[in-house]
């Protein structure tokens, strides 16, 4: 089983929006810290200092570019023709709490977070197909005639609640929510994202000098001189904003993360495999592992060691329970079976004579954004008897094995709140007795929901079928499986019961999973194996 980048993330989170005083009554939030002449609140020209109330709207044509700077150290930055109105702003500077809600209506729009984004639900901005909370970090988007995304550059979480109540939600910079289709999804961000935001959002004649035109001056609690501001100005679009979007535009060209500061992302290397063995009596069964930590990859010596569970093509209480293959490097992509041990149920082993068998790494990628993830096929032949010199030693082989592997995430590391999709491949081998006992490679679609917070969700195998038949007048039916999955204990495990159909006949199997990360995101794919069978 393959799976991909993390589609859309969801996450349930409510807001409480209440009605904003009028405009005589309102408290200042904020000031306009640098404006371009094109830039209006109320149907007057904005200038420097100009205090910025609760329910004021700020229009842009476009030329005008305007720079709110609140109380609490959140910057809001407002590109050309662009209109966003501040509904409510509550701050207390002793607790370092409060709340901000904004309604971005129109053009676009940079959010750099203060001493309220840092607490959860503390700031909201409301758009025509939902509302958008940012918590402890930076965002920026656009709506324009083309559609609409906003991109996640820095901090905790970026969540979105659409008009219908569904909850998506963004946790790594370098991606962003598109909305452009009218379904939600996440992906990762562009240069285009970024050149046309940058674009809006700058402007050479953006003035920084002025005079407050306000009659009146701010309460105390809201004094914060006029070299504060230029100083803060400057530490948000000179410092962050500039180191942000570099590293997303070095991760576009291919730097990764990694290479500009150290991951806090654990994990091990670790996999699953699976196949269908094959005894000299004519018997089957599925085989495959079902710990990620049965699949290791040595990094120094390049040795794959593989872990099978139910090693028997007739399952016997007496007969082999585990299958440790040893695949040894002969090139980039290929290994040979340098070793194999047997073990029953008891824990003795077996002895193993004429092992014979290959590994061998797919170099195409499994699916689109999965780069991150291994895959190939292995198979195997050998003899073993519970005694040496046994002249009716089993025979037996796996032709057609399959094995996947990536950076399985440590436990500690996963998201606890939130609902993920993965969409992907589903690889695998068909054996259908019509064919003579010929097996033949099967791929299909994989799709999983998952709730990190329930820690359980629905996987389901559709569409999988043959990709070549060896008899010219038949075609094994097509298989669709689905099922239940849970993750009971403290570690980065999934699994559970499968059915559905193969044509018209029914099938039951299962299936084990973990998640797996991309350096960035720590569940960004899933990783497993699956059987049915009838």
């Amino acid at each position: 089983m393959g799976a991909v980048r993390a589609v859309v993330a969801f996450m349930a989170l409510g807001a409480a929006i209440l009605g904003a005083p009028t405009h005589a009554a309102a408290n200042k939030v904020g000031v306009a810290a640098a404006v371009n002449p094109d830039a209006f609140s109320g149907g007057k020209e904005i200038r420097i200092g100009k205090s910025i109330f609760y329910n004021e709207r700020i229009s842009t044509d476009a030329n005008g570019v305007v720079q709110v700077l609140l109380v609490d150290g959140s910057t809001f930055t407002v590109g050309k023709n662009s209109n966003v109105v501040i509904d409510k702003f509550v701050y207390d500077p002793n607790k370092k709490t409060g709340e901000i809600v904004t309604s971005f209506s129109k053009g676009s729009m940079r959010f750099i977070g203060g001493k309220i984004s840092k607490n959860p639900g503390g700031v909201t901005v409301n758009t025509p197909d939902g509302s958008l909370a940012i918590r402890g970090g930076m965002a920026q988007g656009a709506i324009t005639s083309r559609g609409t995304i906003f991109s996640f550059l820095f901090g905790n979480e970026m969540v979105f609640k659409s008009k219908s109540g569904k909850v998506y939600t963004v946790y790594q910079p370098g991606y962003t929510l598109d909305l452009s289709s009218g379904v939600p999804t996440i992906r990762p961000t562009t240069a285009e994202d970024i050149q046309t935001i940058l674009a809006s959002l700058s402007n050479g004649n953006t003035n920084t000098a002025g005079v407050t035109t306000d009659n009146q001056p701010p309460p105390q609690n809201f004094v914060i001189l006029p070299q504060d501001f230029q100083q803060m100005i400057i530490d948000a679009t000179g410092t962050r904003i500039s180191d942000e979007i570099l590293q997303q535009i070095l991760a576009l060209q291919e730097t990764t993360i990694e290479q500009l500061e150290e991951t806090s992302i654990d994990f091990t290397i670790g996999g699953y495999g699976s196949g269908i063995a094959h005894d000299d009596y004519g018997n089957y069964t599925t085989v495959g592992s079902k710990y990620s930590t049965d699949f290791d990859y040595n990094e120094d010596s390049d040795v794959i060691t593989l872990t099978l569970h139910n090693v028997e093509g007739s399952p016997q209480p007496s007969g082999p329970n585990l299958g440790i293959f040893k695949f040894s490097p002969v090139s980039n992509n290929n290994w040979t079976l340098s070793s194999l041990r047997l073990i029953d149920h008891s824990g003795n082993p077996f002895y193993v004579t004429d092992p014979t068998g290959g590994a061998e790494r797919r170099t195409q990628v499994m699916c689109p954004g999965c780069n991150f993830i291994e895959w190939g096929e292995f198979h195997a032949d050998y003899k073993y008897s519970s005694y040496p010199n046994d002249p009716y030693a089993m025979q037996e082989d796996i032709n057609n094995g399959w094995w996947v592997g990536g950076a399985v995430t440590a436990f500690k590391d996963l998201p606890t709140t939130g609902t993920a999709t993965y969409s992907g491949t589903a690889r695998g081998t068909i054996l259908d007795y019509n064919l003579d006992g010929a097996q033949v490679e099967g791929r299909g679609d994989l799709d999983m929901s998952w709730s990190f917070a329930k820690r359980s969700g629905q996987l389901s195998i559709s569409d999988f079928k043959a990709i070549s038949s060896p008899l010219q007048n038949y075609t094994p039916p097509t298989l669709n499986v689905s099922g239940t999955m849970s993750t009971p204990g403290s570690v980065n495990r999934f699994s559970g019961d499968i059915s559905g159909m193969a044509g018209q006949i029914p099938v039951s199997g299962g299936a084990f999973g973990s998640f797996v990360t991309d350096g960035r995101r720590p569940a960004a794919g899933v990783i497993g194996n699956w059987g049915a069978k009838t």
